[in-house]
């Protein structure tokens, strides 16, 4: 009886192996009826090598689970198990890899769609690159880069097309979208210097034109911010700014200061002719004004020009100590009066001297040259390079080329820290202490030093903090309170760091102090001698 049910069982197992029922074949031959059967020991290995072999091919095919189910059944018919072992680790690995390369593939896509809306068209490519050509995602991907990339190619046409009409408007809201969709699109950035270049000599045609400013501040507008860091668009903001800021100083019958910038704008753009007029009639303005100050209409108003000494005493927390060779005290420096020197020495007693250059375009070039506010002796042309203030930030600008941390630029952005090469010798640092001031300074490099022993120049562009903190501009001993210098109401005045401080105007050449320490401002010297830069 047990011999005719174990032939049927085995039979049975046969058939099923033959028709490819391995699970089923693998169950029949696991009875208890026919353990130790030596006709089973051969059936199961046969069955092992065909689970192994199905097992193979399924993995080949990326079903992992099912070729390790596989594999765990030929490991259940019990031959040869280092065999089965290695392909059961191969299968483990083989999805590992396959789960990491999906991952991989997952984050390619998201980094292709991320590059995509930045108009990074060559970026998305790239990521696109590492995800598989198959995928739905993919390929939706890419179809959308290509569209892209078209828009972006009608947007520049449609600039282009608009730049030819003059429709100078169009042309920068085309522009825009093209560079906004790709912005490595050929031709665009040549499309950009024409599109700056050509509204550029229209503004300073439209200002030459003497009635034109508007027509100019019009013009300016179109560009919003195409071409903010290029040499010309610099040099035409700082322009608008100065015309601007000295029409609003007319308007506030503010003569010496309007003339002052005019002098400024006329540096910048002097192939202007109203603007020498406008100076002309402007000292004119001025000398009527103080002529009629200083007469009894003046005097009977208590508007004329009055002397230091007539000033009410300040107390004792900040004063201002009069040179005992000086029969009368100097009027206090006042910018709306054009008496603010461009160039200033700031001396601190026990400090140092510090040179402080006003005005937001500081040019830079050698010794002796009429044209540069620092002035170096070295193998630089005489203006070889300048920096530029527009708002809070700073450039650097020469059409020579600077060496900018190690890169031959043009015009660049300057960070705190930045390092400055001019010519074979110079070498100048950029350091922004606080960003709470728009004052900025240079410290110079070995072999860079000034006649007075200047330790810093500071480019004045706000508020000069005086103290022992990092963001000071002036570092003082420790012991030392800190001090603000400052413009207020077009004057020079120091005062106390916090609030409540007592407030004292600077007079050019005295000495003004707080507790025991003592500092002097005085105009820098354009001759030889002290205020002369070397290096």
């Amino acid at each position: 009886m047990f011999a005719r049910r174990a032939a049927m069982l085995l039979t049975s197992a046969e058939r099923a192996m033959s028709d490819g029922l391995y699970e089923e074949a693998l169950a029949i031959a696991s009875a208890d009826d026919l353990k130790g059967h030596r006709q089973v020991e051969q059936l199961l290995g046969r069955l092992a090598e065909l689970l192994l072999r199905r097992g193979q091919e399924r993995l080949l095919s990326k079903r992992f689970d099912e070729a390790l189910a596989d594999f765990d059944r030929a490991g259940r018919c019990g031959h040869e198990s280092a065999k089965v072992s290695e392909w059961r680790e191969r299968a483990h690995k083989a999805m590992e890899d396959e789960m990491r390369l999906a991952g991989n593939q997952k984050e390619a896509l998201a980094v292709a769609k991320e590059r995509l809306g930045a108009g990074s068209l060559a970026g998305a490519r790239d990521a696109l690159g590492r995800a598989p050509i198959d995928d739905p995602d993919a390929q939706s991907l890419s179809r959308a880069i290509t569209g892209q990339a078209e828009r972006s190619a009608a947007a520049l046409a449609a600039a282009k097309s608009a730049f030819n009409e003059e429709d100078f408007a169009s042309a920068v809201r085309h522009f825009k979208t093209a560079r906004s969709l790709h912005g490595k699109l050929e031709g665009l950035a040549e499309f950009e210097s024409d599109l700056v270049d050509e509204i550029v000599k229209r503004v300073r045609d439209a200002m030459a034109g003497g009635g034109g400013l508007a027509l100019a501040r019009r013009l300016h507008g179109l560009l919003e911010d195409v071409g903010r860091s290029r040499p010309g668009r610099i040099e035409l903001d700082e322009a608008l700014k100065l015309a601007e800021s000295a029409a609003r100083c007319l308007g506030e019958d503010r003569y010496a200061k309007a003339g002052v910038l005019l002098g400024r704008l006329a540096q910048l753009v002097p192939d202007i002719a109203w603007i020498k007029s406008a100076r002309e009639h402007l000292e004119g303005l001025e000398k009527s004004r103080r002529a009629l100050l200083e007469g009894p209409l003046g005097m009977l108003c208590g508007l004329s020009t009055s002397r230091a000494g007539d000033e009410p005493a300040l107390n004792g927390t900040i004063t201002a100590v009069p040179r005992p060779a000086a029969p009368r005290e100097a009027p206090p420096l006042r910018a709306d009066d054009g008496l603010i020197p461009r160039r200033l020495l700031l001396r601190i007693d026990g400090v140092g001297s510090f040179l402080l250059l006003r005005g937001d375009r500081v040019g830079i070039g050698r010794a002796g040259s009429r044209t540069a506010d620092l002035e170096l002796v070295s193998d630089l042309s005489e203006r070889h390079a300048e920096i530029i203030r527009a708002g809070e930030d700073y450039f650097v600008v020469s059409m020579g080329g600077v060496d900018l941390a190690g890169r031959q630029v043009e015009h660049a952005l300057l960070q705190d820290g930045d390092r400055i090469r001019l010519g074979k010798r110079v070498r100048l640092t950029f350091r922004r202490p606080s960003l709470k001031s728009n004052s900025a300074a240079l410290d110079l490099g070995e072999g860079v030093r000034t006649t007075g022993d200047c330790r810093r120049v500071i480019l004045w562009g706000g508020p000069l903090l005086l103290g022992n903190t990092r963001e000071c501009h002036v570092q003082l001993a420790e012991r030392t309170g800190g001090m603000i210098l400052m413009e207020r109401d077009g004057q020079v005045v120091l005062r106390p760091m916090g609030f409540g401080g007592e407030v004292t105007p600077i007079f050019l050449g005295q000495v003004a102090g707080i507790g025991s320490m003592r500092l002097s401002l005085m105009a820098w010297s354009d001759g030889s001698g002290t205020g002369r830069v070397i290096g």
